[in-house]
């Protein structure tokens, strides 16, 4: 079965909460969200999950059997609610945690929008200009045996190279996608990208303080909910996105099993310096780590909105001048062949 959409997800786990706080019985809870979830898949998935914990399965051990919806994120926040005697709070977290991380998607796509808008418009004007206006100016002026002005020959000379060549352009765009795919796919691929991809100007940060944003919250969530700290680290290294970051935790969490401290450990790699570094070496003194790192979260979540809002603060004005001057010289290259009517007329 395929996996179910993140909104989804929210909506079942909002629900969840919602009721176990009520202190319905967990297997009415299950029954009920069988019942009334609209999703055809995710009911699906919820009956048989309540018919697994009435035969006394294990609420996280039911779920994880569905790991193409719930993942181990999930699952081990579940267990450890079951374990501890606290699963509302637990799923309320859960909640908490994928509701920031549907907000982030939204804004990224939002984000995403009016740059896509604008590349599909100019895409539509240019295929207009070369497929159906120029080729009659073309026409007309070739009966009254006069050149085309040169922006205009200009156009129709890209128009023509386009026309022609349109089908090898789409293959080698397709094969160059196909290679970066596969490239990427690979274990070396992603890491070099990953780890390249945080230095580039602009767009750079916004990924590290996503993957700083993902990990900090994962491991919060989970250390509140009791998770042991190493196995914490570990789906919070796996979730947080990035490949570079990712092998940098696992470093981190071989330095932590040979007994060293965890701000110890953290301080020895760049990535995690600042505001990281000083909320988890706070957490471990205090020993209110939790706190402390859903907080940073937050600090890191809200410094991302304001990223992405000023990213797309240059981008934006910057790609409509570029369109716009790039749509008026092909106004121009259109144009000018009318203004030279009268002129071909005359002769």
């Amino acid at each position: 079965m395929a996996g179910v959409d993140l909104t989804n997800l929210l909506i079942f786990t909002n629900q969840f909460s919602s009721m176990l706080r009520s202190h319905l019985a967990l297997v009415d809870v299950l029954r009920n969200l069988g019942d009334e979830t609209p999703h055809r898949g995710l009911r699906e998935v919820i009956q048989e999950i309540t018919d697994d914990v009435e035969h006394g399965i294990d609420l996280g051990d039911a779920m994880a059997r569905h790991s193409n919806i719930f993942d181990d994120v999930f699952v081990n926040v579940v267990r450890s609610g079951m374990a501890s005697g606290r699963l509302g709070e637990s799923i309320h977290q859960m909640s908490g945690f994928l509701t920031k991380t549907d907000q982030v998607r939204r804004k990224v796509r939002s984000a995403l929008s009016y740059p896509i808008f604008m590349l599909v418009a100019f895409f539509l004007v240019f295929n207009a200009q070369v497929f159906f206006i120029l080729p009659r100016f073309q026409k007309m002026f070739e009966n009254f045996k006069r050149e085309l002005p040169g922006p205009t020959q200009i156009l129709l000379a890209i128009g023509d190279f386009w026309k022609s060549y349109w089908w090898l352009i789409f293959i080698v765009i397709g094969v160059l996608v196909a290679a970066a795919i596969s490239w990427l796919a690979t274990k070396d691929g992603r890491y070099l990208w990953d780890k390249y991809k945080l230095d580039l100007p602009f767009v750079g940060r916004l990924w590290r303080i996503g993957a700083l944003a993902r990990f900090m919250r994962t491991l919060g969530v989970q250390v509140h909910n009791e998770v042991d700290l190493l196995k914490a680290l570990e789906l919070s290294a796996l979730s947080c996105g990035n490949a570079y970051v990712e092998e940098v935790l696992f470093q981190i969490i071989d330095d932590i099993e040979m007994g060293r401290g965890i701000s110890e450990a953290f301080r020895e790699h760049q990535v995690f310096s600042g505001i990281v570094l000083q909320m988890i070496s706070a957490g471990e003194e205090s020993g209110n780590l939790s706190e402390l790192l859903i907080s940073a979260a937050e600090y890191f979540e809200n410094l991302l909105d304001n990223e992405i809002a000023v990213v797309t603060g240059l981008i934006n004005p910057v790609l409509t001048v570029f369109i716009g001057v790039a749509i008026a010289g092909m106004m121009v290259a259109t144009f000018l062949p009318v203004f030279e009517m009268g002129k071909a007329a005359g002769h």
